[in-house]
């Protein structure tokens, strides 16, 4: 498969997670009083992270098509994608203070986000021409590790409120079958 062949596949990809995102907000917060920062942040990455996508990948295709050079191609693909890192990894830390208590929860996001530092200094070497010399494998590799990390949110934000009512449920029964018992004995 070409290297223009997956931002195609990429930029499909991106606005089908930013049109399903849609439809599960619209459903999920409907009747909603109250709504959790993690929830919402969670959403904005869906669509941020994807929308972005979609136009890194229409940018560089654009770009090829006007038929610039592939060092001028990758290196502009990786100024694109350490702004939109850059432009994530600020907003993700700024929303999502105060909004996560559990120690696992704050190392997962804390890991979550030392990788994204990482893709972003991959691509400055990048577009600096230092290790990777402006080839697409940087480029690429930020692309799917946002669109990685809106599929993760994605799943999250659809399975999250459904485990919610399941554990609420099983809580009920519980406490139901032990009033069931203590007035037996």
């Amino acid at each position: 498969m070409e290297v223009f062949d997956v931002l195609i596949l990429g930029a499909e990809l991106s606005m089908a997670l930013a049109g399903f995102a849609g439809i599960i907000a619209t459903f999920q917060f409907r009747d909603t009083e109250k709504i959790r920062r993690a929830d919402v942040v969670g959403l904005s990455i869906i669509v941020v992270y994807s929308l972005l996508a979609a136009l890194q990948c229409g940018v560089i295709l654009i770009l090829n098509l006007i038929g610039i050079s592939e060092a001028a191609l990758w290196t502009t693909g990786s100024i694109l994608s350490m702004s939109c890192m850059g432009y994530n990894l600020y907003a993700f830390s700024k929303n999502m203070k105060g909004a996560v208590r559990n120690r696992k929860l704050i190392a997962t996001m804390w890991a979550l986000q030392w990788v994204s530092v990482i893709v972003f200094a991959v691509n400055v070497l990048n577009a600096l021409d230092i290790v990777f010399h402006r080839t697409p494998g940087p480029f690429l590799v930020g692309l799917a590790w946002g669109l990685g990390l809106a599929g993760w949110m994605f799943i999250r934000l659809l399975l999250l409120p459904i485990w919610r009512t399941i554990y609420k449920q099983e809580a009920r029964e519980k406490t139901t079958m032990e009033d069931g018992l203590g007035s037996q004995i």
